[in-house]
């Protein structure tokens, strides 16, 4: 078969996938225009965060994931990004739970005088349904120990946190969100962050996120996923600043690269 018809084919079914899934359709049209609307109503810069992950599937129970990311908040008047590498061990005991642990490492330029280095151990775990589905829902509740270093003053801040993150997929074109090839899908999640003891100084200390995208598999080696994130949060730092003090909504595009090794025939 030509291949510039087998891609058209891919193409078309993906545009009938979406035109029949109606009602997806209309949420993430809805949403796309609230979102807009309260960018515009609002007098905060956008973030763009950008990420590509490596995933070792040892076997069909355990993988070892490497995650790299730069995230940027897009304003020259209030600089803020940062730099993060997050690594992620998953062990799943049964179709429906697994538990992870891992650690996540970042530089982050929190404002125009103040830069920081973190390392956050943590350990958690994941509750899912049958994948076997069209749709999935499932629910990562993760405990971390953060310790922050601050380069200007060499002083340094630790802190605990539970975060809880829901997350629902739906496949669009295909009878099953497991399958591997040519699988696009909508998905979104809601998650909640609650804090021990002391808070860290921090440009963005989270309380919420909501996000809401889209996500290609290709097959089973590699994916692709693009979403837009609200993310409430306060500024912890203390010092003079020359931005607004009520700059505690983000809004983040966000995309990022998947890519599968080992495991699934090896």
């Amino acid at each position: 078969m030509d291949k510039g018809f087998f891609n058209l084919k891919i193409f078309l079914n993906i545009i009938d996938g979406v035109i029949k899934n109606r009602i997806v359709l209309s949420i993430l049209i809805s949403v796309s225009v609230l979102l807009g609307k309260s960018l515009k109503s609002q007098d905060i810069s956008p973030q763009i965060w950008n990420n590509v992950s490596v995933v070792w599937a040892i076997d069909d129970r355990f993988s070892w994931g490497n995650n790299a990311a730069y995230n940027v908040l897009i304003s020259n008047e209030f600089p803020w990004s940062e730099l993060t590498l997050t690594s992620t061990g998953a062990f799943r005991f049964a179709n429906y739970f697994e538990t992870i642990f891992g650690f996540y490492s970042a530089y982050t330029k929190q404002s125009i005088s103040v830069n920081s280095f973190e390392f956050r151990p943590y350990i958690g775990f994941n509750a899912m349904t049958n994948n076997k589905r069209r749709w999935i829902v499932s629910n990562l509740t993760r405990f971390e120990m953060r310790y922050l270093i601050y380069t200007e003053n060499n002083s340094n801040d630790i802190s605990f946190r539970l975060r809880n993150r829901t997350l629902a997929r739906f496949s669009i074109i295909k009878k099953s969100i497991s399958i591997d090839k040519n699988n696009l899908f909508v998905f979104g999640y809601f998650e909640a962050f609650f804090n021990f003891g002391e808070e860290v100084e921090e440009r963005f200390f989270n309380h919420f996120k909501y996000k809401l995208g889209f996500g290609y598999r290709l097959n089973y080696r590699w994916g692709f996923d693009l979403g837009v994130m609200i993310q409430d949060s306060k500024d912890n730092i203390v010092e003079p600043s020359h931005q607004p003090s009520n700059l505690i909504t983000n809004y983040i595009l966000e995309w990022g690269v998947r890519i599968i090794i080992g495991s699934k025939d090896n």
